[in-house]
């Protein structure tokens, strides 16, 4: 096996390689000054396993398509075959037309990568599990919750575990259950389509002398957070914590969130975190599906 780490690798490549005591491929990537990107491998991968760790945040489209080229190299190279990991998959939130004329962007994206020639495709907290459907081959979504409860299990002190919408509600309910079956919540979000403006529901709970957890997958503007931190603040809470799978924190909202009363942020090394986020290691798990791929 060998293990090939790309530009938005984040040092998963050389931890997972050392790990499984896997060779570490290096690859090279650059752009040209016309801006058309270039990758080379520095070492044979003819009739080998390898597995090509890309994640797509920042410069998704640059990174999407520095993968492409990597994994059709690789076939053409005459690998085995090619597990891809990426631990962000950008595109994920357009899984459906929301307004006509639409693209389903993963669908786009996850076509793309099974035609180069992906074999198996590992991923991290998707936005939707189901999308993945469009992806013609093996898959693996990896649910990070477990690792985030361990973390926060000798913490935090009787938490209310708070999902943004209800698409964050079978997360929170599972981390809920992983703290001590504590309690949990959702908020009702509803989205302008056309501006973007979101709206909050707002929940009737004693928040009073109590941790409060937010859960959620991404973390993009921060907006949502901020305004669900301020609101449990505001009704006495204790410590807010907020864990995510992807702290993307476009512009200033990691600022915008922690001036919100936020205590922690727990997010997973899946894109290159911020300073001031204390970061779960994805790579155990990764591991876990690796192997169970290769014995299978």
């Amino acid at each position: 096996m060998i293990i090939a780490g790309l530009s938005g690798a984040n040092g998963l490549d050389l931890k997972l390689s050392q790990l499984l005591n896997a060779e570490l491929l290096r690859v090279e990537s650059k752009t040209f000054p016309d801006g058309e990107t270039y990758i080379r491998f520095y070492g044979g991968v003819s009739g080998e396993t390898i597995v090509i760790i890309q994640t797509l945040y920042p410069h998704q489209d640059r990174k999407l398509f520095e993968l492409l080229l990597s994994v059709d190299t690789a076939k053409d190279l005459g690998c085995k075959e090619v597990i891809t990991v990426i631990p962000y998959l950008a595109y994920s939130r357009q899984d459906r037309r929301f307004l006509d004329g639409e693209p389903i962007s993963v669908k786009t994206v996850l076509k793309l990568l099974r035609a180069v020639g992906v074999d198996h495709l590992i991923t991290v907290d998707v936005h939707k599990v189901e999308s993945l459907r469009f992806f013609h081959g093996n898959t693996v979504n990896l649910d990070p919750t477990p690792l985030f409860a361990e973390v926060l299990r000798n913490e935090v002190k009787a938490p209310i575990v708070i999902a943004p919408d209800q698409g964050a509600l079978s997360k929170a309910r599972e981390l809920a259950y992983l703290l001590h079956d504590s309690e949990y919540v959702a908020f009702k979000k509803y989205r302008d389509r056309v501006t973007g403006k979101v709206v909050h529901e707002l929940l009737e709970v004693d928040f009073s002398g109590r941790d409060v957890v937010i859960v959620d997958d991404i973390i993009s503007t921060g907006t949502t957070i901020a305004n669900i931190a301020s609101y449990v603040r505001d009704r006495d809470a204790s410590k807010t914590y907020v864990v995510c799978s992807h702290a993307l924190f476009v512009g200033d909202a990691l600022t915008k969130v922690r001036m919100s009363g936020v205590s922690k942020i727990y997010a997973l090394n899946t894109v290159k975190a911020s300073e001031d986020v204390e970061v779960v290691d994805i790579t155990p798990l990764i591991l876990e599906a690796v192997r169970s791929l290769t014995r299978s």
